[in-house]
């Protein structure tokens, strides 16, 4: 059995992690991971894969992102 995703326009994409409240460096870093790839001849994004970036993004919470930086002597 095959399945086939759905792919989307960047402004498709870019649209609906807006309304997830992604800020412009958030979107752009969302479809940098998720990758385009050429589907009749444009760049399209893998909807699923861009929708699980996403719901990873929301699930880090703050502590398990943060980065501990040295303090300056």
């Amino acid at each position: 059995m095959t399945i086939q995703a759905s792919y989307i326009d960047r402004k498709t994409a870019s649209d609906l992690l807006a309304r997830r409240g992604f800020n412009s460096l958030d979107i752009e870093c969302v479809l940098d991971l998720a990758g385009p790839v050429a589907r009749d001849g444009a760049e399209r994004w893998s909807a699923p894969l861009v929708e699980r970036i996403a719901a990873r993004a929301w699930w880090l919470g703050e502590q398990e992102i943060c980065v501990d930086m040295p303090k300056a002597a």
